[in-house]
């Protein structure tokens, strides 16, 4: 029954290699959300969000990299109104 709920329970990250925004992706991570996400840069937040299974874009900004399944879209006060994503 888990899988089943799971698949309605995705969210995209924008700036995920932030600190806030990491950390908010590591909670809907424990509590068995998909988690994607993307930054310009990798670090090591992006890399220790990829090794906890987490889809991460590093580069430009592209709008195709939000999931079509993504049932939210959380991003950094960093992120600009015309951003792709």
């Amino acid at each position: 029954m888990k899988d089943f709920f799971k698949k309605y329970k995705k969210v995209h990250f924008v700036g995920i290699g932030g600190i806030g925004v990491s950390a908010l992706a590591q909670w809907y991570l424990a509590h068995g959300w998909d988690v994607s996400g993307s930054d310009t840069v990798r670090s090591v937040v992006t890399d220790q969000l990829k090794k906890r299974g987490v889809m991460v874009h590093i580069g430009q900004h592209r709008a195709f990299w939000v999931p079509r399944s993504a049932k939210l879209l959380i991003y950094t006060v960093a992120i600009r109104a015309d951003n792709p994503e």
